[in-house]
């Protein structure tokens, strides 16, 4: 073991017992910083990495418990194991120093190899802890990463098996996050948002391929078949417990709704619906009408943003809009790039929106 690379913190009052600590430790490699309170303990830690800290309970002012106490309370030092030193062998301070998180403890005085084995021991054990905490958390992360791609997938199938719903659900999930960030949700919030997006259409698996794919304008009935995919969407989400799939039940279920309460399912209006369906409502019907899907042409951004500004205050919750429009060069760049996967693999689609233009548009009409 490279004792070099781990740093320990020796604390005690008395100079004489830190030196001798110290001398110990140095000459087989670790490196090392003293301290002679608990206040410049609590000090240090803030400023410095430590491996290990070796910590005499008989201190004056905050003594070695109420150091140890202090250290394990803070998110940030709570990991750092503690070895109390002391010479007490009184059964009840032994006992509260391990109630309040010390590891191990070594009765003074000691043999020099007893202090480098126990010593050795606890930097053994924190390194095997924190390789298995990263075994755990990249194990964790595979997990989700696996979630995730699943969830884009099946939001794939549920649009239509076809390489263009594909896409639509990829963009509906960038325009989601980028419109989220612009209202300053968190990161974090903002992601799963991101990813929940993906299942907006899940319930659609619940619909027939027929009306799905249908080219025609559905009929009244055909119409209601369609809306049941929102419930079914919810109700196949609903039973987890993991708070991606949390939020895109809540997606499924409320992004058809309209602000002015004329949508569906449930009717729901103004803030009543989830900030979730909100921002999905956007950015599914922007991408709905910039794009072409089975059933009908893409329309022109210029028409497609007329028809999203005139549906502010009544489809969409207005504060968004406003905030859509304002970072338009934003949304249109999505647009673009996915243009152009598009053009690649078909010559004959239209061209690239002209992004001066619309902006000179929107200038116009303010």
């Amino acid at each position: 073991m490279d004792n070099n690379k781990y740093n320990i913190l020796v604390v005690d009052d008395e100079k004489d017992n830190t030196k001798i600590v110290t001398t110990i430790l140095k000459s087989v490699g670790y490196r090392t910083r003293s301290a002679s309170d608990g206040l410049t303990t609590l000090r240090l830690v803030r400023d410095e990495q430590f491996d290990l800290i070796l910590l005499d309970i008989m201190m004056p002012m905050l003594n070695g418990i109420e150091t140890c106490k202090y250290l394990k309370e803070d998110s940030l030092t709570s990991s750092i194991p503690v070895i109390f030193l002391t010479a007490s062998d009184d059964a009840q301070t032994l006992t509260k120093a391990y109630s309040v998180g010390g590891s191990d403890y070594i009765k003074k005085p000691f043999l020099k190899e007893e202090l480098l084995a126990r010593v050795h021991s606890r930097l053994t054990l924190r390194d095997y802890e924190k390789n298995l905490e990263y075994k755990v958390q990249e194990r964790t992360k595979e997990i989700a990463d696996t979630q995730i791609q699943l969830m884009y997938a099946l939001g794939g199938i549920a649009e239509g098996h076809s390489k263009e719903t594909h896409l639509h659900v990829m963009r509906v999930a960038e325009f989601t996050y980028r419109l989220a960030k612009l209202i300053d949700m968190d990161e974090e919030e903002a992601q799963r948002l991101k990813n929940a997006s993906t299942l907006h259409d899940i319930g659609k698996l619940g619909v027939s391929n027929y009306l799905l794919h249908k080219k025609d304008l559905l009929n009244e009935q055909e119409f209601r078949e369609i809306k049941k995919h929102a419930i079914l969407g919810a109700k196949m989400l609903k039973h987890s417990q993991l708070p991606l799939f949390k939020s895109a039940a809540i997606v499924c279920e409320q992004h058809h709704d309209k602000w002015d309460g004329t949508g569906y399912p449930r009717g729901l209006k103004g803030r009543n619906i989830h900030i979730y369906g909100r921002i999905v409502a956007i950015a599914d019907v922007y991408d709905a009408l910039s794009f072409r899907r089975s059933y009908k042409d893409s329309w022109s951004q210029l028409e497609v943003l007329d028809f999203m500004r005139d549906m502010s205050g009544k489809h969409f919750d207005p504060t968004l809009i406003d905030v859509f429009f304002e970072h338009i060069d934003e949304f249109l760049s999505i647009h673009n790039t996915s243009m152009e996967q598009i053009q690649k693999n078909d010559k004959s689609s239209k061209k690239m929106t002209n992004t001066k233009k619309i902006l000179d548009w929107l200038l116009k009409e303010r």
